[in-house]
């Protein structure tokens, strides 16, 4: 049958089915319009009306849709027990951004666009973005990432959205967004942002802003730590002395730009920032346990 195409730029719909219509509109803000979404940025919306509740969707997984990217390396099958396992595995790889699991097959593929290029209906698959997944778009206990009368001093502006009714709703659009990692939102507008450079702010009175990795940087770490592992020295981008793994994860989250994983030491202290969260880029150090922040977020999911 034919795809739709998923690229939220342009998205054809006319044709299809409204149940089709229904699954790939939970994708989409409320009547949001983007403009302004640079070349390099893989992820467009339509504006048409869908769900005014989306942004308050805690379940991201869309039933009978398959994400499909074969003209992309990143684009890799492996056999998975369940679609946790799926979403882990993911989520411990670089350039994972999103997965399609059918639960017939158990097979498990791994997409680098948050959307996936193409997007078809099949049956006993579910898919979605690791960011949309994960705890980053649960809002509860969010409200310490919000920067107030705040804009972000430095960062690239991938789109500016207009009709967006929220600052969770913007927060949406930019989890399904690729290289989305940041939000400014006033009453009339939601910027896109790759964040380059954390920390920098500006005061502008009437605008919020979020950092999403900041919504992960509470959450629970034990499910996501590689014991007696360190990632490769290669990868480091920041160094930093804290009191525990938690306080490692927050720098990593709140003050280090690029940041994927750190490898935290109990012994001397050391916590280290890294630009990698795969898995095949560590190595075994007793004295080191490691955190991909794209694994806590899925582990609260």
């Amino acid at each position: 049958s034919s795809g739709i195409n998923a690229e939220y730029g342009g998205t054809k719909l006319d044709g299809f089915s409204s149940k089709r219509r229904s699954l790939v509109d939970q994708l989409h803000p409320s009547g949001a319009l983007v403009s302004n979404l640079h070349e390099n940025s893989k992820t467009w919306f339509h504006s048409s009306s869908v769900s005014s509740n989306f942004a308050q969707k805690k379940n991201c997984r869309l039933e009978g849709l398959d994400m499909f990217e074969s003209n992309h390396p990143n684009y890799i099958s492996t056999n998975s027990q369940s679609f946790d396992d799926c979403l882990y595995k993911c989520s411990w790889k670089d350039g994972c951004n999103a997965v399609s699991y059918n639960s017939k097959t158990r097979k498990c593929t791994s997409v680098q666009r948050r959307s996936g290029l193409m997007i078809y209906p099949v049956r006993d698959t579910y898919s979605t973005s690791i960011y949309c997944s994960s705890g980053w778009s649960s809002f509860e206990g969010w409200k310490q990432c919000v920067k107030r009368d705040v804009k972000l001093g430095s960062g690239h502006t991938l789109a500016t959205a207009s009709r967006v009714a929220s600052l969770e709703e913007c927060v949406s659009l930019c989890q399904m967004t690729d290289d989305c990692t940041a939000v400014t939102y006033t009453s009339t507008s939601c910027s896109l942002i790759q964040y380059l450079s954390a920390g920098h702010t500006v005061t502008s009175p009437g605008t919020d802003s979020i950092n999403l990795k900041c919504l992960v940087s509470d959450k629970p770490v034990e499910k996501c730590m590689m014991s007696e592992t360190v990632f490769s020295n290669q990868y480091r981008i920041g160094m930093t002395r804290v009191s525990d793994l938690r306080k490692c994860v927050e720098f990593c989250g709140n003050g280090v730009k690029g940041c994927e994983g750190v490898s935290f030491s109990d012994s001397t202290l050391s916590c280290e920032a890294f630009s990698t969260r795969d898995s095949q880029n560590t190595f075994r150090d007793v004295n080191y346990s490691s955190v991909s922040l794209a694994c806590i977020g899925i582990s609260e999911s």
